[in-house]
């Protein structure tokens, strides 16, 4: 058995913790033996035996499979050689490696399909690239990448990879977005959702706005945009998170949470009518369009970098803090929507540990019952009998801790600190915990 499959099947029996298949974050759990691969790859870097190192360092990215997609790292090993092809999204990157060199490529589209405001886009781009660069060869647009391996470590790979296959993806994304995206290339791999949950998914977000707009009725006015604020934020990160849009759908919708947050001149009550002009856009979509702004891929690399803790807990701070002045104003029900919204935009923002990750999105079940219980998975609260699954979210906790324990020894299960008593209570707590996380490496 190869070094690669040897990555392989640590992870295929690695213990029980939950792949998250929600949200823009690498939909797999990394690999358990990553740091020791990737120390590996450089003592091999040091005593010259590249081809090695190159086996090591590839191992150290594999992480787990999931069961209905192909798997995102394939390697071919030849004389004197490798190659090997990464699946990041939308994009296929391939790669020739020798002791000398390594060249990678990903193909982005037929040349002569492609509008000339889009070529004067990717020279644009080359200026903003730091390793890669677009490239037109045989009437095909690439993105490619050449290394010297003459002073190669792991880091000189990583960071070049990484931006040419975020790159590719997201490229073609774009492509896909404002253009037909049968000019683009290799996009087979992409699958696309199941019928029955793709209309599932159509109900989930219509359900979702209605609900949003009826519980604003009486609230429109200017006393109350910080509510309508929360609220539209709120869905519209559901929506990004819970759905996973693609294309058009998913760049507007990135476009309207983030100009919400620009620093510029308009008023928070204008800011509040665009997102409400684009709801009412996907409220007006049909299931045809949207079933097309849908489909399954997997990932090599996270498009977030890792964020630090302490910034994840002033985040928390504030939100809390906005909890408090809510409460005394005795604006009950905006309470539950930022308590929503916490997670929500932390899972959109920020590179996660994948524990955190874990601990964040039991939260957005807590919140979303009826949606995970038509995706099968058990309620973990009853908005009837206002009762948590309480067994279910301790084991939540401990499967999202547990596998850490020893990599992070203050790192503890905080499941019986949690308050049970209503859902207010139970965010409340939980968020104190989430943000007194420690993650100091033993």
């Amino acid at each position: 058995m190869n070094l690669f499959d040897l990555a392989l099947s640590w992870l295929k029996h690695k213990p029980k913790e939950r792949v998250i298949l929600f949200g823009r974050g690498i939909h797999a759990l990394p690999n358990p033996r990553e740091k020791e691969l990737f120390d590996d790859a450089s003592s091999a870097f040091i005593r010259g035996d590249v081809l090695e190192g190159y086996k090591s360092f590839l191992a150290s990215l594999v992480h787990s499979e999931i069961s209905h997609l192909p798997h995102h790292l394939k390697i071919i090993p030849e004389e004197g050689a490798l190659r090997f092809e990464l699946i990041q999204g939308s994009a296929i990157i391939k790669a020739y490696i020798t002791s000398e060199y390594l060249e990678a490529y990903a193909d982005i589209a037929k040349s002569a399909s492609l509008h000339v405001a889009i070529k004067r886009r990717f020279l644009e781009r080359n200026f903003q690239l730091t390793y890669c660069h677009f490239s037109e060869e045989k009437g095909v647009i690439k993105l490619s990448i050449r290394l010297d391996n003459t002073t190669i470590t792991p880091q000189k790979i990583f960071f070049p990879l990484r931006e040419i296959a975020l790159n590719a993806d997201f490229e073609k994304e774009f492509i896909a977005s404002e253009f037909d995206e049968s000019v683009l290339l290799e996009y087979d791999h992409i699958l696309p959702i199941n019928a029955e949950r793709a209309r599932r998914l159509y109900t989930a977000m219509q359900t979702w706005i209605v609900q949003t707009k009826e519980s604003l009725l009486g609230l429109l006015s200017n006393d109350n945009t910080g509510m309508v604020s929360f609220s539209y934020l709120a869905l519209l990160l559901q929506i990004d998170y819970l759905i996973l849009p693609h294309k058009k759908m998913a760049k507007n919708i990135s476009e309207k949470i983030n100009g919400y947050f620009l620093d510029d001149e308009k008023l928070t009550e204008d800011k509040n009518a665009d997102l409400e002009t684009f709801l009412f856009e996907l409220e007006t979509m049909s299931y045809e369009h949207f079933v097309t702004q849908l489909y399954d891929s997997t990932s090599t690399f996270s498009p977030y970098e890792q964020a630090m803790h302490d910034d994840i807990a002033t985040f928390i701070d504030e939100s809390l803090a906005k909890v408090r002045w809510y409460k005394n104003s005795h604006s009950n029900y905006v309470i539950s929507v930022i308590y929503r919204y916490i997670s929500l935009y932390i899972l959109y923002n920020y590179g996660l540990h994948p524990s955190l990750r874990a601990l964040l999105h039991l939260h957005v079940e807590v919140y979303t019952g009826d949606f995970f219980a038509a995706e099968g998975e058990t309620r973990l609260y009853d908005p009837q009998t206002k009762t948590f699954q309480k067994n279910s979210i301790q084991e939540r906790i401990a499967s999202a801790i547990k596998p850490y324990a020893d990599r992070y020894k203050g790192l503890k299960n905080f499941a019986d600190e949690l308050n049970y008593s209503d859902l207010e209570h139970f965010s409340q707590s939980f968020y104190l915990q989430i943000k007194n996380l420690d993650y100091t490496e033993a």
